[in-house]
């Protein structure tokens, strides 16, 4: 759908239909019971609270691979594969430039319910979960199973045409599950907070599938005496934790195919054309129309800039500890683990209705944005060991707050218009995969040389304290910034208004969609 489509009706109707009294009392029944009515319609098209557990599952798997990704890809091409900076930088960009592109189309697809016909029966955002599970499965092992045709001597350039196709493959497998799984939140449940509950809780599986890499990662590590520093030797330890992650992740995908059943678009439209048809007429939005929409850009930069403080921070954490801390190998299980566990906690404490409705979507992200500007103060101002524990922790909690805030955020930009959804977290995350492929290889380009032999190069140190305190950080006062100019109260609201129920709903519309 392209074009603007509102569903219109003869004025003179509306005036017959829905007069407007004078009387104040009769104004106050009026509201209460139009408020009545959509509550009502909210609760029976809602989804169960099994529901809500089973969805959260559905991101499990891509949550195992992207903390592979994210935290040990490139140590391990460095480190273990023996690929220079700007090469594991390369293959980086190449597998976030195919997710950039991957989303919006994989997002357009899925609105448009073009599907292969035998998985049309399972729904036009669970048929693309499918199709980007099964390349997910048969790509994966191979990115952490080293390169299975090189020899020692191998030229960089042929281990870089070994993994670079597995890693597009993979990337557009993560980019349709990702995309599919997002875009069932604004069509399972129309409740603001059974929303946020729902982020809430997937975030939450999403740390505890980061703690199952960690843990599997420290179990491996704890137990090699041969070296403390990451080396071709450890190949075996990353290949059995991806494949580890590839067989965990593919049995509770199987979970949620089997509890969450997705509603067909068709019933889903109707219903919420029936529920908003007694206050207003609905404005369809194709594709085309978010683009005049300047909320449209505003949260898509304030997802792209949370998504990069939390994939930076992932990316060179490891190299932080490392080369600017100069720890033992084992502690790149042990302080990510710290980190995902306050994350973990933070996403469960959001997770519960009663906890998240206290606050707004704009403290939320505040209170985010300061923790994240307190964590960089700690980076660049304390070398003790005690101190980076604290680093981890609030590390932990800003990333928490800051996916459970952008995605609720998106959600709430969406709002009842679930026609385009998947184009909308396509072009979100276009923007999130784009910028952090581009940062961490421009990272790549000046980073110093740090292998074993100069790990105590003042150089090493200081180059990834300055990237954990000075990129993380300015994503998180550029956020700050977008959120003067948002106004999150009137965000998702596109409803055409009559004289009628609307606007006597206007102001209770106003608090009640506002998580």
């Amino acid at each position: 759908m392209t074009e603007l489509e509102t569903v219109e009706e003869n004025p003179s109707e509306t005036t017959e239909n829905y007069e407007i009294h004078a009387d104040d009392n009769s104004q106050h029944d009026e509201l209460e019971e139009v408020v009545q009515r959509r509550d009502r319609a909210q609760s029976v098209n809602d989804i169960s609270k099994c529901q809500v557990l089973a969805y959260s599952i559905g991101h499990f798997y891509n949550d195992l691979c992207s903390s592979m990704w994210f935290t040990y890809l490139m140590i391990y091409l460095e480190r273990v594969i023996r690929l220079d900076h700007s090469l594991a930088g390369l293959l980086m960009l190449i597998g976030q430039v195919t997710d950039a592109i991957s989303t919006p189309i994989v997002g357009l697809l899925s609105d448009a319910s073009i599907l292969p016909g035998f998985l049309c029966k399972f729904g036009r955002r669970k048929s693309w979960h499918i199709i980007g599970t099964f390349c997910v499965t048969i790509s994966f092992p191979f990115i952490f199973g080293g390169c299975l045709l090189c020899e020692k001597g191998t030229e960089s350039w042929l281990k870089v045409l070994w993994f670079a196709p597995y890693i597009a493959m993979f990337q557009f497998g993560w980019a349709a599950v990702q995309i599919s799984h997002l875009a069932m939140i604004p069509e399972l449940s129309e409740n603001p907070s059974r929303r946020t509950s729902m982020n809430s809780l997937r975030n939450a599986f999403g740390v505890i599938a980061n703690l199952t890499v960690y843990i599997g990662m420290f179990t491996l590590l704890s137990n090699d005496t041969n070296s403390l520093e990451v080396n071709p030797g450890d190949l075996n330890y990353f290949r059995e934790v991806g494949v580890g992650s590839v067989v965990l992740g593919l049995t509770i995908t199987i979970v949620f195919y089997l509890f969450v059943k997705e509603r067909s678009y068709q019933r889903m439209s109707s219903s919420t054309l029936s529920l908003q048809s007694d206050a207003s007429s609905i404005i369809q939005m194709g594709w085309k129309n978010w683009f005049s929409h300047i909320e449209f850009y505003q949260v898509a930069f304030l997802y792209m800039f949370c998504r990069l403080y939390i994939n930076v921070a992932q990316v060179y954490f490891p190299f932080y500890i490392t080369s600017s801390r100069e720890l033992p190998k084992d502690y790149l299980a042990i302080l990510p683990l710290v980190s995902y566990l306050s994350s973990f906690v933070v996403s469960m404490i959001m997770g519960v209705p009663m906890i998240n409705k206290l606050f707004n979507r704009k403290g939320l992200f505040m209170l985010a944005a300061i923790i994240g500007v307190a964590n960089g103060a700690v980076v660049e101002l304390t070398t003790d060991i005690y101190s980076i524990y604290i680093v981890s922790i609030l590390l932990g909690i800003a990333q928490a707050l800051l996916l459970i805030s952008s995605l609720g955020v998106t959600a709430q930009l969406i709002n009842r218009n679930t026609e385009s959804g998947a184009f909308v977290y396509g072009a979100m995350s276009f923007m999130d995969k784009l910028s952090n492929g581009v940062v961490i290889q421009v990272i790549q380009l000046f980073a110093p040389a740090c292998d074993e032999h100069s790990q105590e190069s003042p150089a090493c140190k200081m180059f990834y304290r300055r990237v954990m305190t000075y990129v993380p950080g300015s994503c998180v006062i550029i956020i700050f910034a977008i959120l003067i100019f948002l106004n999150t109260k009137k965000l998702g609201e596109r409803l055409k208004r009559r004289q009628s129920e609307e606007d006597l709903m206007d102001d209770h519309l106003v608090s009640t969609e506002e998580i």
